[in-house]
């Protein structure tokens, strides 16, 4: 017994032995990688990881006042705001015509847009939100001047951050306006596509899309009162209330704008560079039959013209014209034909306020090179009749014309040629007259005296202020003479802010050799005066 149960027992420590040494088999765990994404190819890029399919790209600064921060996540929220900006003026420019055109922007591979944030040397309270994008500017200047290559257009948007809370929670805001090519709107927490469909979100994305606008060269317009149902809103009239809310939308002329735009366009050319244009002829009319306004005319350049725009601003209430007045000015755009010709077709269903109301029209000229050289012209309706006295006149020649005298002219601060009395009459509405400013600058009433050469039969006079609208005359009196001694009054006139050139009836024709303008108010109210031409017909 005793042995059997010896045998069993070496038996089971063999069985044990073996088991010890038996290799155990297990699958080996891989080791977690994180997915890549593919590195897109560029046209250019930069050197800290951005790239774009264009050399001008919009530049995007975070500007923040030394006694405030950055708000948290703003990079992450701020490109995904910017890249929806960018999708709706794509969206809207196929619409119109103008098939996937949008601004550039720099984008990484995590599909980050390139923010440059800078700090300020100042607090908010010397960056106030009227007139404190000047300070601004200044210091986002010196940091492109120190780095150049961050500035690759014109344009830019500037963001800050916050400054300060209402009571409610929402934000207070800094600057937020356009300034020429650039543009100013704020960053907050509320701004993330979370929020899309909320009063304020739109509020604040809609501002900066619509300021943008601006930065963009677009001015204030909106869509026809047709189109309303269809388009909604235009972002660059109430558009900053409604985008990402209700249907809001670019007009026809916006998008022309925008097609000549820097950083609309893949080329690496020049843009905006200095053009001389005029519109040397326009005809307006009333076709009651087809109850539409009808423009035409023909311009003289020296760039191409890619399209032509119309703002119709009226002034409603007598609330002004121009530079925001502008929201409820209804828009319209063509393309040349013919030499240098243009036309286009204004039915008065598309027009909102009529009435006995004022207008501004205001015909652009869209350059090639994105220069838009813009001509006003003021017409009227009278019990809902249009009346339109701006067409242009048949002037007599020029030529055998001189300045006989004048009471002043600025021969040495106006460049070259510039500023001199002669340039009254020298044909080129680009050229102008300017009263003498340095040294000891003349003052109001400034006067001119022309001699036809020999007696002319004329209706009237034609003037034209210069081009800028830069010292334009308000109020003048015509004189006439036979024999540039004795002259008598024509009458007192009134000459509109307006780039076009006004016709002035006498109240009966008139056969003389010389006349005198006497200018004798300025609509910015101070000393100097400036005039572009003056004729008669």
């Amino acid at each position: 017994m005793k042995n059997i149960i010896n045998k069993m027992l070496l038996t089971m420590l063999l069985g044990l032995m073996v088991l010890a040494c038996k290799k155990t088999e297990t699958t080996p765990t891989p080791t977690p990688t994180t997915p890549t994404t593919p590195k897109v190819t560029y046209a250019y890029n930069t050197a800290d990881g951005f790239g774009s399919d264009r050399a001008h790209n919009l530049n995007i600064i975070y500007f923040v006042p030394k006694d405030l921060d950055t708000v948290p996540g703003y990079k992450k929220r701020l490109s995904e705001i910017l890249l929806m900006g960018q999708k709706f003026y794509k969206e809207e420019m196929t619409r119109l015509g103008y098939t996937d055109k949008t601004f550039g922007l720099w984008v990484n591979d995590k599909n980050r847009v390139k923010i440059v944030t800078i700090f300020g040397t100042k607090t908010k309270s010397e960056y106030p939100r009227e007139g404190g994008s000047g300070a601004i500017a200044a210091e986002i200047n010196a940091y492109f001047a120190a780095n150049p290559k961050d500035q690759t257009s014109v344009h830019s948007l500037i963001l800050l951050p916050p400054y300060g809370y209402n009571a409610d929670g929402t934000p207070i805001d800094g600057p937020f306006y356009g300034t020429g090519k650039w543009c100013y709107a704020m960053d907050y927490e509320g701004l993330e596509p979370k929020y899309i469909g909320t009063s304020k979100f739109t509020k604040w994305y809609g501002g900066m899309m619509h300021e943008l606008g601006h930065g963009l060269n677009l001015p204030h317009n909106c869509v026809k009162m047709t189109e309303k149902a269809s388009l909604g809103t235009a972002l660059m009239g109430a558009g900053n209330y409604t985008l990402s809310l209700s249907k809001t939308s670019l007009t026809a002329t916006d998008a022309a704008v925008l097609n000549a735009n820097q950083i609309f366009n893949i080329d690496d050319k020049t843009y905006y560079g200095a053009v001389n244009a005029s519109i040397s002829t326009i005809s307006a009319n009333y076709d009651a039959a087809k109850a539409s306004i009808l423009i035409s005319g023909k311009y003289a350049t020296n760039n191409k013209v890619n399209s032509i725009v119309y703002y119709n601003d009226p002034n409603v209430n007598n609330e002004g014209l121009g530079v925001n007045k502008d929201y409820n000015a209804v828009t319209w755009e063509s393309k040349p034909f013919g030499t240098n010709e243009f036309k286009i077709e204004i039915p008065l269903a598309d027009l909102e306020f009529k009435g006995n109301t004022e207008y501004e029209l205001r015909i652009g000229l869209v350059h090639e090179n994105g220069t838009v050289k813009s001509f006003s012209y003021l017409y009227k309706f009278v019990n809902n009749i249009p009346v339109l006295e701006f067409g242009t006149r048949n002037e007599l020649s020029k030529q055998g014309w001189s300045v006989s005298s004048f009471s002043s002219e600025e021969t040495s601060g106006e460049g070259a040629t510039d500023g001199r009395a002669d340039k009254l009459i020298d044909g080129d509405l680009n050229s102008y007259w300017h009263s003498k400013w340095t040294g000891t600058a003349a003052n109001y009433p400034h006067q001119v005296t022309i001699d036809m050469g020999s007696a002319k039969s004329i209706d009237g006079i034609a003037l034209a202020q210069r081009n800028t609208l830069s010292r334009s005359v308000k109020d003048f009196e015509i004189l006439v003479s036979t024999d540039g001694q004795n002259f008598s009054s024509a009458g007192n006139y009134v000459l509109a802010n307006s780039s076009s050139v006004q016709y002035f009836n006498l109240p009966t024709k008139q056969t003389i050799r010389y006349f005198k303008i006497i200018a004798k108010s300025a609509h910015d109210g101070d000393k100097y005066a400036a005039l572009a031409e003056i004729g008669v017909y």
